[in-house]
């Protein structure tokens, strides 16, 4: 699970939005920010802001941690870039079948035309179920003093 930590900028109803400042590494194994090009929310240079469903009751100024289930980075990879190269190759195969070489490369722009379409329908549908992320709060640790 990867995690990174975020502070709350603005609340309205049952959303707030949260800024991540700078870099945040990809994982907890990694001795420092900089190994990776890029972060867990794909983040390279300047703070970024997310709009997210306050499920935990945040308020402005509040630190909290945002957390990306296992797996999704992995499965977002896949899709952003197996989805329009499968569909691009199924349509160049169907295009040269059908009509020579010109046809193939109109299949191509189709296949990658219609995986862009996919795309976006499946960010819509993402965005929706509101489960790319989640809201925890960040726990402090604190130690007491044993009194002698």
């Amino acid at each position: 699970m990867s995690q990174c930590e975020a502070r709350v900028v603005a609340a309205s109803g049952s959303e707030v939005w949260v800024e991540v400042a700078g870099r945040a590494p990809s994982c907890g194994n990694c001795k420092t920010a900089d190994a990776c090009q890029t972060g867990l929310l794909g983040l390279s240079m300047g703070p970024s802001r997310y709009r997210l469903e306050n499920r935990i009751g945040a308020q402005v100024g509040d630190q909290v941690q945002l957390t990306v289930a296992e797996g999704t980075l992995w499965r977002a990879s896949l899709w952003s870039y197996g989805v329009p190269l499968l569909l691009a190759i199924a349509g160049a195969i169907i295009g040269q079948f059908v009509s020579g070489d010109a046809a193939a490369v109109a299949g191509t722009l189709a296949g990658l035309a219609c995986g862009m379409v996919v795309l976006r329908l499946r960010e819509v549908r993402a965005r929706g179920e509101g489960n790319l992320f989640s809201l925890q709060v960040q726990t402090k640790e604190m130690r007491f003093k044993e009194q002698s």
